[in-house]
């Protein structure tokens, strides 16, 4: 009878903990890689965004975090992080009005600065700059051909 009891309340035990873990880590949380350099990405009518990419890619969908610097992945060696983390850092100050030192380190202030961005844009605000941060940030532009910046920063990638 009791052996029946204990399994009965390892179940019930096990019943309310599941919630409680699948909720603290949504599916749609999947781990990004690290933004290992930074690249022009073209927007239309010969402008380009300097954002975050992926080393030796296009790709955006990388993410920066606190601690980044210079890599969070001791197996890769590879890219410049600290170019993706100056090129965000230049980024919020310009549209953003931070001061940030443009240090390509992704220290306590720079991730401050991306909660502040990401609460203003209604985000979840933990302070790490991914896919869903990039794209709702204003940017400034750059246009190759005339080589010249934007005066302004503009929506969403």
């Amino acid at each position: 009878m009791s052996m029946r009891l204990l399994k009965s309340t390892i179940a019930v035990a096990a019943l309310a903990v599941t919630p409680l873990v699948a909720a603290a880590a949504p599916a749609s949380a999947a781990p990004l890689s690290q933004c290992d350099s930074a690249t022009f990405k073209k927007v239309g009518s010969g402008w380009t965004v300097f954002v975050p990419g992926e080393w030796e890619s296009t790709s955006t969908t990388c993410n920066l975090k606190y601690g980044d610097n210079p890599h969070r992945d001791p197996k890769n060696p590879f890219g410049d992080p600290a170019r993706a983390i100056q090129a965000l850092q230049s980024n919020l100050n310009y549209c953003y009005g931070s001061k940030l030192a443009k240090d390509g380190r992704y220290g306590a202030k720079t991730r401050d600065a991306v909660k502040a961005v990401q609460k203003k844009l209604k985000l979840p605000a933990d302070g790490v700059y991914g896919p869903q941060t990039r794209s709702a940030m204003k940017w400034r532009m750059y246009n190759p051909s005339k080589k010249v910046w934007s005066q302004g920063c503009y929506d969403k990638l």
